[in-house]
């Protein structure tokens, strides 16, 4: 029995010794981090959660987690002592960070870093000290910006073609453009320009000729090369349109059309002997004039130089402006639109009637109206009502109210020479007149400012000049 006894207590010490001797082992272990294999990659705006894992196990009271950039103060998040410590936290990122704490127990240590700025990127340290032990691990994060779906716009005939432009906004890095046909085959790009905002966002504008047959079902697409993540816009253009490319057949169709026309006159007129024809063009002239006269004499329109696109170059007296491909070096600042070309007046407009005359460039594409004080000026805009916008505009060789949802394509003739933009605040109405012709284009009615500022607004398509008239 005595034997059983110390056989019985040979087992429970060898038990218990062994139990000591784990425990033991378990907190001499050394204090091991570890962070992902490889970056972490997140688009601006969204949240980031940089991994983090330790091993073995500690007591969460004990143990201080600081993540850190290029110091360790200040810092960009603390725990210490079961709570977060935030007192010498990076300006940058108070109220943006949270530590996981749900995962303490079973060693992670995950830092989520909220609305993720492109300044955030570059690497983070992860540092966990227990006890006198310590170890460290450090995290990657690229930012990534997934820009706009591109806008495709018509702009102009040019070399026996139809000139198309893309534009998107909101990438980083630096985007690539790619032109690709129905079979996916890239197509060489005219013109390509790429600049950055203010937060290192980049916008891309590209351009390229179609000329009918095969390239006429083209698309547009952007390219983030961090990712390989694109966006893309296709588009189709029919036949019709490229009917206008080629100026001497179309110059010729006109020309015969005016003669077959002035025959049926003739002899329409013949027939009647001297019956008066009610004249729309003396009503027109009529209904012109009696706005000029109740408006005269018409406000001096002067350009706004610091809201012109850098791609914009004004006159010295700041009467006219034409756009040129290649960039000025100029500040940016909030006023300046910097992705489409567009100039404000500088002059604004909150009661009264006001009416100015614009002489517009029929060889490229151009946009004359109002606007509010508190339109979109960087990146992608929509021009229409609901945006702040009021005009008229030459695109793809056709005049046009931007109307919404759809524009309006309005007058029969397409060349006007001079533009007359009239604004009645008060009654809320922007009209269009073509001065040469004495005809009406379009009137915006019952146009509800909002009590905002209202400016004359200019956009320019390429190689386009605009002056407003004296």
């Amino acid at each position: 029995m005595l034997s059983s006894f110390h056989s019985c207590f040979s087992l429970l010490a060898f038990i218990v010794y062994g139990l000591v001797f784990q425990v033991h082992e378990l907190h001499s272990a050394p204090l091991k981090v570890m962070g992902p294999s490889g970056p972490v990659t997140v688009a601006v705006g969204e949240d980031a959660v940089l991994p983090c894992h330790f091993s073995p196990a500690q007591s969460t009271q004990d143990m201080e987690v600081t993540w850190f950039r290029e110091q360790l103060v200040p810092f960009v998040h603390r725990y210490k002592g079961g709570r977060d410590r935030n007192g010498n936290q990076m300006l940058e990122y108070v109220g943006r960070t949270e530590l996981w704490k749900d995962g303490l127990a079973k060693g992670s240590v995950n830092l989520t870093i909220f609305s993720i700025q492109l300044t955030d990127r570059g690497n983070y340290t992860c540092f966990v000290v227990s006890g006198s032990d310590y170890d460290q691990a450090v995290v990657e994060l690229k930012v990534t910006g997934f820009g706009s779906v591109p806008l495709v716009a018509l702009e102009r005939y040019q070399d026996g073609g139809i000139r198309v432009s893309c534009r998107s906004a909101g990438w980083y890095p630096r985007p690539q453009v790619l032109w690709r046909d129905p079979h996916g085959q890239h197509l060489p790009s005219l013109s390509e320009s790429i600049t950055q905002d203010q937060s290192s966002l980049f916008a891309v504008e590209s351009s390229i000729i179609l000329t009918r047959g095969t390239k006429q079902n083209v698309s547009c697409w952007v390219q983030n090369v961090l990712d390989g993540q694109e966006r893309g816009s296709e588009f189709y253009i029919s036949d019709p349109f490229f009917h206008n490319a080629h100026p001497l057949i179309v110059a010729l169709g006109i020309v015969s059309v005016v003669v077959v026309a002035l025959l049926i006159l003739a002899v329409y007129l013949f027939k009647i002997k001297g019956t008066v024809l009610p004249c729309e063009t003396q009503h027109c002239r009529n209904k012109l004039k009696n706005l000029v006269d109740s408006i005269s004499p018409a406000v001096k329109v002067v350009l706004d130089s610091d809201t012109a696109h850098c791609r914009l170059v004004l006159s010295d007296d700041c009467k006219s402006v034409r756009r040129e491909e290649k960039m000025q070096d100029i500040p940016d600042n909030p006023k300046r639109f910097d992705l489409w070309c567009c100039v404000l007046g500088r002059e604004g407009f909150t009661s009264g009637r006001y009416y100015w005359e614009v002489e517009v460039d029929n060889r490229g594409g151009w946009a004359v109206g109002v606007c509010r004080e508190d339109v979109e000026k960087k990146g992608e805009i929509v021009f229409n009502p609901e945006a702040g916008f009021w005009a008229v505009g030459l695109w793809a060789g056709c005049l046009q109210a931007l109307t919404s949802p759809y524009r309006t394509f309005v007058s029969e003739i397409q060349t006007h020479k001079r533009i007359c933009v009239f604004l009645d605040y008060e009654e809320g109405r922007v009209s269009f007149f073509g001065v040469d012709e004495n005809m009406p284009i379009f009137t915006f009615q019952e146009t509800s400012f909002e009590g905002k500022t209202i400016y004359p607004w200019f956009w320019l398509g390429c190689e386009t000049l605009l002056k407003v008239c004296p």
